[in-house]
């Protein structure tokens, strides 16, 4: 009778001690995936915009990356080989954010296709990772630099 009680407490704490450990590693898996900034709206924008660099997306993005990310920059889509308009297939994943003071990296993936009026192939990109340094200054996010995998 002895033994069965003390098999009985010893199950209880074994129990008691899993579902402990298990709640932990939820909480740790909960906060390794935490969102300080939300940018994908203006990467996108920046991305595809035929616009150029406006005072909306200055408030966001410097200069200097949206000259190095812009499509309408970085591939030839001047070419008189290719005839406007331009279908243009774009994707987007956020993969992560880690930050370090007041500065938040973000780790995306994108892909990128486009294609003259004649479905001839301008250029483009494929699952590419890329991480973004987004300053924080008084509340407000500014993308300060772009590296991407080589």
């Amino acid at each position: 009778m002895i033994i069965i009680r003390n098999n009985r407490k010893i199950f209880l704490i074994l129990f008691l001690v899993c579902i402990s450990i298990f709640t932990l590693f939820r909480l740790i898996n909960k906060n390794s995936n935490t969102t300080y900034v939300d940018i994908t709206k203006v990467v996108k924008e920046t991305f595809l915009t035929d616009k150029g660099y406006s005072n909306e997306l200055s408030k966001h993005i410097s200069q200097e990356v949206f000259n190095q990310l812009n499509i309408y920059g970085c591939y030839d889509v001047n070419s008189s080989d290719f005839k406007k308009p331009f279908k243009v297939d774009f994707s987007l994943k956020e993969d992560s954010q880690t930050k370090k003071k007041d500065i938040v990296y973000v780790n995306m993936i994108y892909s990128v296709n486009i294609f003259d009026s004649q479905n001839k192939s301008v250029g483009g990109s494929t699952d590419i990772p890329i991480t973004f340094t987004v300053k924080i200054i008084n509340g407000e996010w500014h993308i300060t630099g772009k590296k991407e995998s080589a």
